[in-house]
């Protein structure tokens, strides 16, 4: 399962999925297949994000599905996507997220 709450924290905290691999010790394809649930993460993992995002552990962890269940399984089937397309999602997902604070204050504004 994507670990919406760890990606989202990174994206607002404007740091790439090649950087965290790098201050992590890993390759960025290891730290996107945590990222987006694909492995497992150890409490060792967690740990360390949690230092380098500078938050608590409990911000950002989100437990895996159980192995063996049929979502589980799908994704393990259908999981190969390109670096080049997690890239472009990665800097959509981290555009909206500033469009949407520009709405906020926009909207404050207004008010």
């Amino acid at each position: 399962m994507k670990k919406v709450k760890l990606q989202k924290i990174r994206l607002e905290r404007e740091i790439t999925q090649d950087a965290m691999a790098n201050l992590l010790h890993m390759k960025q394809a290891t730290y996107s297949r945590k990222e987006r649930g694909l492995t497992d993460m150890t409490e060792e993992d967690w740990e360390q994000i949690a230092k380098v995002l500078e938050v608590d552990k409990s911000e950002i962890y989100e437990d895996s599905p159980k192995k063996g269940t049929i979502a589980n399984s799908l994704k393990k089937q259908y999981s190969v996507v390109p670096t080049s397309l997690m890239e472009k999602i990665d800097f959509l997902t981290r555009e909206n997220l500033e469009l949407k604070e520009k709405l906020k204050k926009f909207e404050n504004q207004n008010n």
